[in-house]
């Protein structure tokens, strides 16, 4: 009987852990409603940058601009291909299209031209890159989910570089 008792004890005591250890797993898996949204927004951020960047190496002649223009090309691509599988797991479907006001800055950007177009450009790759890697960090720091903690490091770091290169275009430009 005491046998029997330890071993049911055992049992429990290994199932409760088990039971423990796979909703701490469980928890850590979950995507809260700011990693929904943060993929969201962030998909939207660039699919904008690819869309302004097809348009800057159509409209620029400088060609600092236009390497740095493909740089985000190339780059937002592969960000957006890397939230696909995190949208999936998170049950969400991706933005296909920049937001609104992305749009709207696009729009704004198209009707220029030559230097005017290259400073409008740079200065909002300046704006817009400060405020992701700021936006990537916050959820890097406040997300309890694996995927979404390696996806915003990884975003935070490409965003970074951009930044620096954006800071250095505005300075050559002298818009800093």
């Amino acid at each position: 009987m005491k046998l029997y008792a330890a071993a049911l004890a055992t049992a429990l005591a290994t199932g409760l852990a088990v039971g423990a250890t796979t909703a701490a797993v469980a928890q850590a898996n979950a995507f809260s409603d700011q990693d929904k949204t943060f993929l969201k927004n962030s998909a939207e951020d660039n699919l904008a940058e690819i869309k302004e960047g097809e348009l800057v190496l159509k409209t620029t002649k400088n060609p600092q601009i236009r390497a740095f223009a493909q740089k985000m090309i190339t780059d937002h691509k592969a960000l957006y291909a890397g939230e696909k599988p995190v949208a999936a797991k998170a049950g969400i479907t991706l933005p296909t299209s920049p937001s609104v006001e992305s749009d709207a800055t696009y729009l704004k950007l198209k009707v220029l031209t030559g230097d005017e177009f290259d400073k409008s450009y740079i200065k909002g790759a300046v704006s817009d890159h400060h405020g992701d890697a700021t936006k990537a960090k916050e959820e890097h720091d406040t997300t309890q989910n694996a995927d979404m903690k390696k996806l915003s490091a990884h975003a935070g770091a490409v965003i970074e570089t951009h930044t620096k290169m954006a800071d250095a275009l505005a300075g050559k430009m002298g818009l800093q």
